[in-house]
């Protein structure tokens, strides 16, 4: 039974047994978790999709091989935001939980995400990339917050675009309901960089070769120093740090590895644990 157990882990590919999703494409592959929507031609999220998203999410909480998230979407959209249908009624709830949850899974893991940007993102689609650690963006690639012209407000938007980009800039989004240009996204800091449109898939893989190339210890530590650092008063959140640091990271196998083959002047290797 071990050794049945051992090839499992072993696998490369993540394949649940209980849960199938109906609208994104998801799979594991050389540490990178990647999440893709698949709900054409808008990728609206609807109830099912963000459930679709949660399950994804709590899938790879407790994987510690997994060194990286990727969200992407084919077609001219990322997301063009809620289903309009569940913003009436009891839905309503629904979808906010749903949301909700999405971002609190995405607080709660331990694992780096990265959004690659190719279309328009809009509401609760802007909101999901730019919730992410890295948002890498084409040029072509629009932003925006159009809901109060229809009666509404984004909950979440509510309480992460200040955090983002600042008190006025998050009142000129959500009150606003312009869109904006990648590269306007990127100097208020939305996202991450905007890159030319040719030159996106490029980008976004040389940035998740540097994340296969780390130890998952190191960066699902980092990412959780940084994440629990955030709301914290700086003394509060020092400790933290310095927690993580000495409690969990230096006590890992990679640690002491990766030590060894500076001084040793070699390419380290990994285990991730």
């Amino acid at each position: 039974m071990a050794e049945e157990s051992d090839s499992l882990q072993d696998m490369d590919v993540y394949a649940p047994s209980e849960w199938r999703p109906q609208f994104i494409e998801f799979s594991i592959l050389d540490g990178v978790a990647r999440l893709q929507l698949n709900r054409p031609p808008a990728n609206l999220l609807s109830i099912d999709v963000m459930e679709d998203i949660v399950h994804a999410i709590d899938s790879i909480e407790y994987d510690k091989d997994v060194k990286l998230l990727v969200f992407s979407a084919g077609g001219k959209y990322f997301s063009a935001g809620f289903e309009l249908t569940d913003h009436l009624g009891d839905r309503g709830y629904l979808m906010l939980e749903a949301f909700r949850r999405i971002f609190e899974g995405l607080e709660r893991i331990d694992k780096p995400c990265l959004a690659i940007v190719a279309g328009q993102a809009l509401g609760a689609g802007s909101l999901l990339a730019a919730g992410c650690d890295m948002v890498l963006a084409a040029a072509s690639a629009k932003f925006g917050h159009p809901e109060t012209k229809a009666g509404v407000f984004n909950t979440v938007a509510a309480v992460l675009l200040p955090r983002l980009v600042g008190r006025k800039k998050a009142f000129d989004l959500i009150m606003g309901g312009a869109n904006i240009s990648a590269e306007e996204a990127e100097r208020i800091g939305l996202i991450t960089r905007s890159v030319p449109d040719a030159e996106l898939e490029a980008a976004a893989g040389a940035v998740v070769k540097r994340f296969q190339e780390k130890s998952a210890m190191a960066v699902q530590s980092v990412r959780s120093a940084i994440v629990g650092a955030l709301d914290r008063p700086f003394e509060d959140a020092m400790r933290h740090a310095e927690d993580i640091y000495l409690n969990q990271l230096m006590v890992s196998e990679d640690a002491k590895e990766g030590l060894r083959a500076v001084v040793e002047k070699r390419k380290p290797t990994w285990k991730n644990r």
